[in-house]
């Protein structure tokens, strides 16, 4: 090898190792558009009893497209739905969304539903980290885009499924799905094991399985996150997987053992007045991450609730529990309060998670100086050991 060729190897060495450490600002959207695709994935050893088949998991990938993706055309929320494949889905999507907010319609979302995914786009050229989503109890796959796709704009592959038997509907084998029956009593065994599942899948993907995603995850930069019962399954997740490099808790309050691996890196948030959880919940929360060794992280925003973690404000703007105006039910017992609105929950939220994944998942040091401070103010209560 000549001298020249050594400065170049050396040059092209720098430059990759400058790029790993570029820092942007966690608070703003990231340089990449981004892709959003949806896929069936069947679990073959884990058979689905009331489908006579293996478990069947309706999945979500958002992922940095290319560049050309920019001027496409955004998703609407009815490609979720599989409308006209299935008969009646639209009708069964909105029986369950007007949970939500009564008389909404698919129809409305399409016009009202504000994300940035382009429908198909091709995968940008690179490795990217991975991160599995997990979804609350009666949750969707596709009911926390502020945050998916967030990380998906700043180079993560994000994967979510709807945890079948436990999400509000979803529509597998060309039927409709809704939560309930021996599925969702047994999800809190299931979905750990749908997170490693999807580990698998996307390894198989990576490897060839699926011309898009080949050769673009860099399957040793994979972490766990998730909401309410998805954040609860995150922590299982921590403690059972161990190609798992970090973990999200949004709000979590499901069933958890426990805390033993203690050196897997965690992020725990949560909100004051959650009247989900309400102050058992919280204080099981807050436990958890003080009992944590290790590099461990804590929000709690104040007036917050616990569809502050959620993107339910698409779907009703004054849903309450952390969306609109609501009761105070932890500080102040039935005291109104306006909580943080959206933009501004969902910011600081998103800023926390990519610097604390860049850290801990993307090893680019120059994010911790962010992860170490109070940025927020009075909103919150703000803790960080390593």
């Amino acid at each position: 090898m000549t001298a020249a060729q050594k400065i170049l190897i050396l040059s092209l060495a720098g430059a990759l190792v400058a790029l790993a450490q570029e820092v942007r600002n966690p608070e703003q959207w990231g340089p990449y558009p981004v892709g959003v695709t949806s896929l069936q994935l069947d679990d073959a050893s884990r058979p689905d009893a009331e489908l006579n088949g293996p478990r069947p998991l309706r999945t979500e990938i958002w992922y940095p497209a290319v560049d050309a993706a920019r001027g496409m055309p955004k998703n609407k929320y009815s490609e979720f739905i599989l409308r006209g494949v299935v008969p009646n889905s639209i009708a069964e999507a909105e029986d369950a969304l007007s949970g939500y907010k009564k008389g909404l319609t698919i129809a409305e979302l399409d016009r009202t539903y504000q994300n940035a995914g382009v429908r198909d786009a091709q995968v940008r050229d690179g490795k990217w980290p991975l991160v599995v989503f997990s979804h609350g109890s009666g949750g969707t796959r596709v009911g926390y885009v502020y945050f998916t796709e967030f990380l998906a704009s700043h180079g993560f592959i994000v994967m979510a499924a709807d945890h079948i038997g436990n999400s509000r509907f979803t529509i597998v084998n060309n039927q409709v799905v809704k939560a309930g029956g021996p599925r969702g009593q047994a999800s809190a065994k299931d979905r750990p094991k749908d997170v490693s599942f999807l580990i698998d899948a996307m390894t198989r993907m990576n490897n060839g399985g699926d011309s898009r995603f080949a050769g673009r995850v860099d399957l040793d930069q994979v972490a766990a996150a998730g909401m309410s019962f998805g954040g609860s399954t995150t922590e299982n997740v921590v403690e059972q997987e161990r190609r798992v490099k970090a973990g999200v808790m949004l709000a979590p309050g499901g069933p958890v053992g426990d805390r033993t691996n203690f050196s897997t890196p965690i992020f725990m948030m949560i909100g004051t007045e959650d009247a989900t959880l309400r102050a058992q919940g919280n204080a099981r929360n807050r436990n958890y991450y003080e009992v944590s060794k290790g590099p461990k992280y804590f929000v709690e925003i104040k007036d917050a609730g616990h569809y502050t973690f959620t993107s339910v404000d698409q779907y009703n703007p004054n849903y309450g529990n952390g969306i609109g105006q609501g009761k105070r039910v932890n500080t102040a017992p039935d005291q109104d309060v306006t909580y943080l609105p959206p933009a501004e929950s969902h910011k600081l939220i998103d800023a926390y998670a990519l610097a604390f994944l860049s850290v801990y998942v993307r090893g680019q040091a120059g994010y911790k100086p962010f992860l170490e401070k109070n940025h927020y103010g009075d909103e919150i209560i703000y803790k960080s050991s390593e």
